[in-house]
């Protein structure tokens, strides 16, 4: 495994070290420059993205504007949900400065998920924090934005 990646993002470090190192074979790297788009909503990915370093924006669109959340988390796991349920993500998540990511192969973790079940707690975690994250979003968005009229529906004559 990379000095970057052992144990440091928030899948591995819950992983025992037979699982870890079956993923790093897998495992590609890349910098990739500011306002690279690493998840899209709506587009399954191919792989799970590990932040190493850098910062990105994480944002769910909206009908009338995104509603986002900024977060240099390095260790960060994005694409899990999307991975096992096998639906697109419904959150862009994109670089606002350059950043060093990991790239795991979606089919390449949901074989050694199938093979490992104890594994499981670990990805159970990692959603967790993804629905932390999810209810920060919602809370930012909804304190920054007026509330919606309300539509009065006139009472039957």
């Amino acid at each position: 495994m990379s000095p970057e990646n052992k144990h440091t993002n928030e899948l591995y470090a819950m992983l025992p070290a037979a699982v870890w190192q079956e993923l790093e074979k897998h495992e590609h790297f890349r910098t990739v420059p500011q306002g690279t788009t690493l998840i899209e909503h709506g587009q399954l990915p191919d792989d799970l993205v590990i932040l190493n370093s850098g910062t990105v924006q994480i944002s769910v669109p909206c009908r009338r504007r995104s509603a986002s959340l900024t977060t240099g988390q390095a260790g960060k796991v994005f694409g899990m949900r999307a991975a096992i349920s096998g639906e697109p993500p419904d959150i862009d998540v994109t670089c606002t400065e350059p950043c060093r990511v990991t790239f795991l192969p979606r089919d390449v973790f949901l074989t050694l998920l199938k093979t490992n079940p104890q594994i499981y707690f670990a990805v159970a975690k990692v959603l967790s924090a993804d629905l932390l994250i999810a209810d920060r979003i919602l809370r930012n968005f909804s304190r920054r934005c007026p509330p919606a009229p309300r539509v009065r529906v006139p009472k039957p004559v």
